[in-house]
């Protein structure tokens, strides 16, 4: 009696802990798993031009904790849901720098941007501190 007690219990437990894991929205990307609050959208300026708009994108989403990126030329604006968690912003903006891509919190180094093909070379603003 007690074994079957102990069972019905365990397949309780069991019936209980999927039902309650079907009202936590969830985010699958690369692997990761993550309860809707673990995600974060967030858009800042990312200099470019329309040619290069799947690399800059693909930059981002080649990334772990990277749901989405979609950047919008005309606005130079990148807007990113990814798991805080995980990936941070700057974290990502100095992705986009490395790639050659100045962004609103670091500007590429010039030999960074000069091997960017020139499809994809914008023009850049002065750097910040010059006149």
């Amino acid at each position: 009696m007690k074994k079957l007690l102990t069972i019905t219990a365990l397949i309780a437990v069991f019936f209980i802990s999927i039902l309650n894991a079907g009202n936590k929205p969830l985010v699958s990307k690369n692997n990761i798993l993550a309860a809707g609050g673990d995600t974060v959208t967030k858009s800042f300026a990312v200099s470019g031009n329309g040619a290069c708009k799947s690399t800059i994108e693909g930059t981002l989403t080649s990334n772990a904790g990277v749901i989405s990126a979609s950047w919008d030329s005309t606005a130079q604006v990148i807007t990113v849901t990814f798991v805080w968690s995980t990936i941070k912003k700057s974290q990502l903006c100095r992705l986009l720098a490395n790639a050659g891509y100045d962004n609103a919190q670091i500007r590429t180094k010039d030999d960074t941007y000069a091997a960017l093909p020139a499809a994809c070379q914008y023009t850049r603003s002065a750097p910040s501190g010059t006149n």
